[in-house]
């Protein structure tokens, strides 16, 4: 009887510790405001700054291992949510069966490659729910440019966030860094005040600027996203630790900026969370609690994710 009672305690004893290591490798979720619905590979570019490239993340070698492996790292680092965004021939595919997962935007590179009618379909019916990426820059198309102006009266008028590329990194020789500037997104703020507009790159390498807007701008929030998988992550790292002293922990949100390297997904989620100036409230604030307010997600959203 003595040999029966101490093996159901021993038993009891080992679940209770298996309960406990399970919970502790239980990831917290995290949201990821910067994701593309890539579906081609180049081999002959490698993109990182400064050149040469050392210790990038190895590629997936086939287009159609692409979206299986991105599903894949999200699961592993329990990416609950996750804003892709890329052609709308291309993303709206991308997202099928997965739609809890998902938030779609349309990728645009030229004010004219959609029209007006039709962006406006897809944003009013929620088939998409992002504008953006607006990748305008590398087009030499300022934010701020008239051609501009219908598309994001149209976001302010329907609430709809929008992912804007406002920064000094491009990777192509004739990228318009002097069009980087973020403060001429403070003249799209004063005649339609209270837009929701998120900067990827956290606009790096323009931080007094990006500083001086989001003081002014309360509704400007930053991805903290490309810079920390292609410049040196000390770079990477202390852009960030100004951003957090300067105030503005409350509105950096994560993002993977995954393009064709799915790795990156876990290297930059681990990257702010063995980031030795964050504490754990600012982990999770850009993990998970910045992006959730950002995008007004319901309280049963936010339990469900947590679940």
């Amino acid at each position: 009887m003595k040999r029966c009672s101490s093996l159901l305690f021993s038993i009891s004893i080992f679940l209770m510790a298996t309960s406990t290591i399970q919970a502790q490798d239980k990831r917290l979720p995290v949201i990821d405001m910067h994701l593309h619905s890539q579906t081609t590979i180049w081999t002959d570019h490698r993109i990182c700054f400064p050149q040469p490239c050392a210790g990038l993340p190895s590629m997936v070698n086939d287009p159609d291992e692409l979206r299986p492996a991105a599903l894949a790292a999200m699961e592993k680092y329990n990416v609950v949510l996750a804003v892709v965004s890329g052609g709308r021939d291309e993303v709206l595919p991308w997202t099928d069966g997965e739609e809890d997962k998902f938030m779609t935007g349309i990728a645009i590179w030229r004010p004219d490659d959609i029209s007006y009618a039709e962006l406006k379909g897809l944003l009013e019916s929620g088939r998409v729910q992002v504008l953006g990426e607006l990748a305008l820059q590398y087009k030499a198309v300022p934010i701020d440019d008239p051609s501009v102006e219908p598309m994001l009266a149209l976001a302010h008028k329907l609430d709809i966030p929008v992912h804007v590329h406002i920064a000094g990194l491009g990777g192509t020789p004739d990228f318009p860094i002097h069009l980087g500037n973020p403060l001429r997104i403070a003249k799209v703020l004063r005649k339609y005040p209270g837009l929701r507009i998120y900067i990827e790159n956290a606009s790096w390498p323009f931080l007094e600027e990006v500083t001086s807007l989001m003081y002014q701008y309360p509704s400007v929030y930053v991805d903290i996203s490309t810079i920390l998988h292609l410049t040196p992550r000390p770079v990477a790292l202390r852009y960030l630790k100004s951003l957090i002293d300067n105030g503005l922990g409350k509105r950096v949100m994560y993002g993977s900026d995954q393009m064709i390297w799915p790795e990156v997904i876990g290297e930059t989620i681990e990257a702010i969370e063995t980031a030795d100036f964050l504490n754990e409230e600012q982990k999770r604030d850009i993990l998970y609690n910045n992006a959730a307010r950002f995008l007004r997600l319901s309280e049963e959203q936010i339990a469900a994710h947590h679940r």
